[in-house]
């Protein structure tokens, strides 16, 4: 026969602790199943933890590199939307160009032909410069932007008030402001196109009121910029009627765009791109100056619009390339998050055949270690029947 304690009782003790033991491990299996998740924090897995982090942080990345290809592709298609209009335009001046190399027409008929001719070109103006995804210009000084430290009205030394500068559709150049003192007026022009913007009482006493801007819209030229007035936080200075005459705005060539694809920070993962300016007088067309008034103007025109036929197949040519890469990219880069939530999957996901039975041993236990607190007690009765002995 065992002995009976009073002050301390070990089996009880060990009931507790077994008991304890177990309700943690059953809080643990609970958790797993109601998140779904084997690892719910470091204590559960450290070292897979952190892997599966790292997975997480991938995974977000090329998520978003999928949006981003998708949205390369959408741009791309706008900008050969707008070359396959510019090339259906040029197959119609190539008809008209090819009727006026025949002298069965006469001055009459030339004369209404080069206006439609004229007209074209002008539209063909007005595809590229309308050609946009995002407020980005495709087809049109794409990528062109203001030289801040060439520019004199924007330069360290200016004190002009010029807040911000917004281009669309600029060609590159040098643009001069003429801002002759009291008249409420700013003309800007780059030697072919020049225009005026009447600022009219918007100014206070001649300058831009405290505190406030004004937007000015060179929409002739592409060029809007915001002037402020004094205390406007990021304006380099406060405008004053005369104060930008004959400071000058550089715009510099584009050099393109990049897509980033991929989810890190390396040029594997981005794409370099570009779009042709496909305005009349551009590289691309070449086709100012041309006109189908006389016979030998017509033959001159119909040679100078088969070649730009040509160039602009071969950059609608790049550009379908382009987008058969970002196509294929897009492929790629699904597979790889099937692969790596897979992957994600296998380390953090929780097992709920596994988990379940645990779950179910946890809880027998907890009752068996209950039922031993129970028994471990000793009775009363049976102590004090040892006292009266």
């Amino acid at each position: 026969m065992s002995a009976a304690r009073i002050n301390s009782n070990p089996a009880y003790d060990r009931a507790i602790s077994d008991y304890s033991r177990v309700e943690r491990a059953g809080r643990a299996h609970s958790q797993r199943l109601g998140s779904g998740m084997r690892i719910n924090g470091g204590q559960d897995d450290g070292a897979h933890l952190s892997v599966s982090e790292g997975m997480r942080a991938e995974l977000g990345g090329l998520t978003e590199g999928t949006r981003n290809t998708e949205k390369a592709m959408d741009l791309r298609r706008t900008a050969e939307g707008g070359m396959n209009e510019i090339s259906t335009i040029l197959m119609r001046m190539r008809e008209l160009a090819t009727q006026g190399t025949t002298d069965t027409l006469n001055d009459k008929n030339r004369e209404a032909m080069d206006s439609e001719f004229n007209q074209l070109k002008e539209y063909i103006d007005r595809i590229a410069k309308l050609a946009s995804y995002n407020d980005q210009n495709l087809l049109s000084g794409f990528g062109n932007e203001v030289d801040k430290a060439l520019s004199t009205a924007l330069d360290a030394a200016a004190d002009t008030g010029i807040r911000r500068v917004k281009l669309s559709s600029v060609d590159a150049g040098t643009y001069t402001f003429v801002d002759n003192g009291n008249d409420n007026e700013i003309t800007l022009g780059n030697g072919t196109v020049t225009q005026t913007v009447s600022l009219g009482s918007i100014l206070d006493g001649g300058k831009v009121a405290d505190g406030t801007t004004v937007v000015v819209n060179f929409d002739s030229l592409g060029v809007e910029m915001v002037l402020a007035g004094a205390d406007v936080k990021g304006a380099v200075g406060s405008y004053q009627d005369g104060d930008l005459d004959g400071r000058t705005l550089i715009v510099s060539d584009g050099t393109g765009g990049t897509f980033q694809l991929g989810s890190d920070a390396i040029a594997a993962d981005r794409l370099e791109y570009d779009s042709k300016d496909m305005t009349i007088g551009a590289p691309v067309l070449n086709l100012n100056g041309i006109s189908v008034n006389t016979r030998d103007g017509s033959r001159q025109a119909l040679k100078r619009v088969d070649e730009a036929i040509n160039r602009v197949a071969s950059e609608r040519g790049a550009v379908g390339a382009i987008m058969n890469r970002l196509e294929f990219t897009l492929n790629f880069t699904e597979r790889a998050i099937e692969g790596v939530t897979n992957a994600e999957s296998t380390l953090r996901d929780a097992d709920y055949a596994l988990e379940t039975s645990d779950l179910a041993k946890s809880q027998i236990l907890a009752q068996m270690s209950q039922s031993a607190m129970v028994n471990s007690r000793v009775p009363v009765q049976t102590v004090m029947t040892l006292i009266a002995a």
